[in-house]
């Protein structure tokens, strides 16, 4: 019965032996690359979500379901560029579990509140990236890549969402009989920047 024992684990030792990869180098950030392919996977879940909702017939916003359409297809490519990465450092890269998005919430924000929700969404997909290149101070590959590939396009991300969130509501102002203004988010103006969407990602 030993004798069995000793000849399994010897086989588990050459099974995880031959798992060790011969081209990793200076890298030690698996899980947190992990965890940033998780978070890639999970926005990409989030933005189909919201292209679903947008593009129903009782909302026939076009232009936002063909944005967040855009969106949800940029996710994944960035994590396949992470997962290739990974291998490409010899890392061990983990299959994430992506959990469903509720479809529901959108039902209960506007316009202007969904794409508020997107761009807290995006700052916290980049604070995580900037934690992957502060893992990365020893290894300044790994930084060169998240730099070049990630860092500039969050940045651009943000402003742009910012952008779009302003003229959302600067376009839908609307001045209350006690001379307040309130952003409402809909009619014409939420109309005008859907057409606007529109185009931009045709």
């Amino acid at each position: 019965m030993l004798h069995k024992v000793i000849i399994i684990g010897v086989i588990f030792q050459l099974a995880s032996a031959n798992l060790q990869s011969r081209a990793r180098q200076n890298f030690n950030c698996d899980d947190i690359v992990n965890n940033q392919i998780a978070k890639e996977f999970e926005a990409s879940q989030i933005y189909l979500s919201l292209a679903n909702y947008f593009g129903h017939d009782r909302v026939a916003l076009d232009g936002f379901a063909k944005m967040f359409k855009h969106s949800w297809k940029e996710e994944l490519e960035h994590a396949q560029k992470l997962i290739e990465y990974g291998l490409l450092r010899g890392s061990k890269v983990d299959t994430p579990s992506v959990p469903k998005p509720d479809d529901s919430i959108w039902l209960d924000k506007n316009a202007c509140q969904i794409v508020e929700y997107v761009l807290n969404l995006e700052k916290s997909v980049n604070s995580h990236l900037l934690k992957v290149h502060k893992c990365g101070e020893s290894d300044p590959q790994l930084q060169d890549f998240i730099e070049g590939e990630y860092l500039k396009e969050q940045v651009e991300a943000n402003k742009e969402l910012s952008d779009l969130l302003s003229r959302l509501e600067r376009t839908t102002m609307h001045l209350r009989s006690d001379g307040s203004k309130t952003a409402l988010c809909d009619g014409l103006g939420l109309h005008i920047i859907d057409q606007e969407l529109s185009k931009k990602f045709a």
